[in-house]
């Protein structure tokens, strides 16, 4: 290779890599948004898959900077949260809820968390904390849980956490059927159908909600100049993944630095997610 091509790819390298400087800019988003974006940074790897969120990123600016930050931060936490749970899947194995699936999933995320990305972990923190809630409060024992052995108050309580489980049990299968990379790669399935849904979600507040709007356009998302000055020519062949990919070695040192940031976030942190995660499926399984 002549100097000249191997000075063109790393200067190439070097535009297109996802680097610190491309981040949502956190006090304005909600930590579950933080966690999502910066997974979905580490688990992009063709061109074509960076130029797309190069351009939602653009549209998210666009559409939510002229929103109020408490409107902002209410509408990704919400679309978060109900497009997590509301995600279609294929197929689902039925387990039997007791504490021995609580402890083998408990046991099962103490090996593969060092592998999970943040947004990974925030779902598996998340769905093992609410879980230990109901074991906390009597609903899973050892016996396989029916919601028909319960009376009074608990019967109640019982036949809201079984509708619940509706909603879990998808997850609760790749949370065991899949190593910490092919849960990844899910979650970054869910991740791009969420920032689409915050996207759909977003042009209509901008289109509707007139009393919403503040006096000045915000940035939520900061993205670098280089990346929104790319030339026609260059975005056909990142769209086509003719652009070289980023070096492994910057690939590695974005997942320790994710990995540092997430283990930051404390377990009375991690509470508060699932205390908003219970609060919106409380709303879907209520009885009409």
């Amino acid at each position: 290779m002549s100097y000249s091509l191997i000075f063109l790819f790393f200067i190439t390298l070097n535009v297109f890599a996802f680097d610190k400087d491309f981040s949502a800019i956190n006090d304005r988003v909600p930590l579950e948004f933080s966690l999502l974006f910066e997974s979905l940074k580490l688990e992009v790897k063709t061109p074509s898959e960076k130029i797309r969120m190069i351009g939602l990123c653009k549209d998210l600016n666009d559409n939510l900077g002229f929103l109020q930050k408490e409107h902002i931060y209410m509408l990704m936490k919400t679309e978060i949260i109900k497009a997590t749970l509301e995600y279609k899947f294929n197929k689902v194995r039925q387990f039997d809820m007791n504490t021995h699936l609580l402890s083998r999933l408990e046991q099962d995320y103490k090996e593969k968390k060092t592998y999970l990305n943040p947004f990974s972990k925030w779902i598996w923190q998340s769905i093992l904390a609410e879980l230990n809630h109901r074991a906390k409060i009597g609903l899973i024992s050892s016996n396989s849980f029916d919601a028909g052995n319960f009376d009074g108050q608990k019967k109640a309580e019982a036949l809201r956490f079984q509708r619940y489980l509706n909603y879990l049990f998808p997850w609760i299968d790749k949370m065991d059927s899949l190593s910490a990379d092919g849960f990844n790669k899910f979650t970054k399935d869910v991740s791009w159908d969420i920032v689409e849904r915050i996207n759909a979600r977003s042009i209509l507040f901008k289109r509707y909600a007139s009393t919403s709007a503040g006096n000045t356009q915000t940035v939520v998302i900061n993205i670098p100049q280089k990346l929104l000055n790319l030339e026609p020519t260059d975005i056909k062949k990142m769209q086509n993944d003719t652009m070289p990919l980023s070096l492994a070695e910057q690939s590695e040192k974005e997942k320790a630095e994710a990995s540092v940031e997430i283990d930051k976030v404390t377990p009375l942190d991690m509470s508060t997610i699932s205390d908003d995660l219970a609060e919106e499926i409380e709303k879907k399984t209520i009885e009409p």
